[in-house]
Parts: C-alpha cells; structure tokens; sequence
C-alpha cells in the first residue's frame, strides 16, 4: 500500500460544498490490527443531525478511498447513509484484536508414530544395532536432559530477543523515514 498516495488522495477530498475536508494523521490510534484507519468526522450540519465519528479499518484499496470520498460529498455522517462497501470496514477504537486459532493437540502417541515413520532405517549403526538419534536425549541421565533442555530454552530466548531487537531497530529506521518525507 502506497501510504503517501492514500494520504495524497485524502486531502483532495472535497465535500458537496467544494472545500477541502480536513485530513489528520496519527502516529496511534491502537488498532494496528485494523490499518489503515480512516476516522470520518461528521460536518458541523451532520453532527446536528445526529452524525457521529465513523472509524473505518482495513482501508487498503483505492475503492474503499473513493467510497470515502463520495460519502463525504453526499454530506457524510448524519445526512448520507454509510456506503454498502464500507460496511465490513466499519470498527472502533474499542475494537479487540481477533484471537488467533489454537493448533490442535497432538497426542503423544501420535507423536511417537510419526517420529518411528520419518526414522526409516536410517538410524542403525554399521552391526545393524540401534543407536540414539543425533540430538536425541536416549542414554543420557535426568540432569544431563534437563542442562541440555535449560541450553536449548536459553538459545532460543537469546534468538527471540535479537529478532526482537532487530524489528525495534526496523520500526524506528521505517518512522524516521516517514518523518523525513513528510518534512
């Protein structure tokens, strides 16, 4: 999505009387889930007739834009009727983010039969005996699975945190962007 043409193609909205409507930006509304959110305000005459903010989420497509735009024209909230195409994009700043779907559970039975189906014969040694797979904790005592499980955790944390240093990193670098062209 090209953020500056949508932002571009906001600002030339006019409404029914030929004047440029006002157009804000935000660094948050906290509903990133929902972006891009547009909040249409209603005019002075609409907020006497009864009009309220709208917010409308997951504004990505230039048809929703010129939805936008011909509402505003025809007098938006509270003398215009809400575009048909805009109803699904309809949301709040209330708006909860949608939980994601649980991975179903698998038995440890199921598990262990797929384990012995990707094994194949791959695991026997040159006499044909049986030898723990590499990685595997067959043969080691209590203490030595728990210090390899507690190095495993602690590599994968460390990991965690350095992708998660690296999208910090990211997100600044992206906002001093847009900070740079918007001036």
């Amino acid at each position: 999505m090209d953020h500056r043409a949508q932002l571009a193609r906001l600002g030339a909205i006019e409404d029914h009387s030929g004047r440029t409507v006002p157009v804000r930006t935000s660094k948050c509304l906290g509903i990133c889930f929902e972006a891009d959110v547009v909040v249409v305000q209603p005019s002075r005459e609409g907020r006497a007739a009864g009009g309220r903010p709208v917010w409308l989420g997951r504004v990505t497509e230039d048809e929703l834009l010129e939805a936008i735009d011909d509402w505003i024209f025809d007098g938006g909230p509270g003398l215009a009727p809400l575009p048909a195409v805009l109803a699904d994009h309809v949301t709040s700043k209330d708006a909860k983010k949608p939980k994601k779907g649980k991975k179903p559970k698998h038995s440890k039975a199921a598990k262990k039969e797929r384990r012995k189906a990707g094994k194949g014969s791959g695991g026997k040694g040159p006499e044909g005996a049986s030898r723990p797979e590499k990685g595997s904790d067959e043969g080691r005592t209590g203490s030595e699975k728990s210090d390899k499980a507690k190095k495993k955790a602690k590599k994968a944390k460390k990991k965690a945190d350095k992708a998660e240093k690296a999208e910090k990193k990211a997100r600044k670098a992206r906002k001093e962007a847009e900070r740079a062209g918007r001036g």
